[in-house]
């Protein structure tokens, strides 16, 4: 089981070992995303990625401008479409909340 406040990894317990939260034992593992933080829909955004990645739609669409205009810029070489429809492969894979979103970080260039 795993805390809905922190995500640890709570195993039998009743209480999380690393904040203390009681589980109530119908929690599944998911990714924590941190109050404010930019999400995007995972399936929105994969497909996006891989239909029309060669224009940077999908960087646009997670906020991430600088780069969806080199996208832009660049996509008569390809190869924003290779790395489109790798970031959609890896969105599609990627673990999402109960809502279906991902987080969006600033400090990574893949979502």
């Amino acid at each position: 089981m795993y805390c809905k406040k922190c995500g640890t990894d709570a195993g039998d317990s009743k209480f999380c070992p690393n904040c203390g939260e009681e589980i109530d034992g119908t929690e599944k593992a998911g990714i924590v995303i941190e109050p404010g933080q930019k999400t995007v829909n995972k399936i929105a955004y994969g497909i996006i990625a891989i239909l029309i990645g060669d224009f940077g739609i999908h960087r646009f669409y997670a906020g991430k401008w600088l780069s969806g205009i080199l996208y832009l810029l660049f996509f008569w070489t390809f190869i924003p479409g290779i790395l489109g429809l790798v970031e959609g492969i890896l969105a599609l894979i990627k673990e999402d909340d109960e809502h279906g979103n991902i987080p969006v970080y600033k400090d990574r260039f893949f979502v």
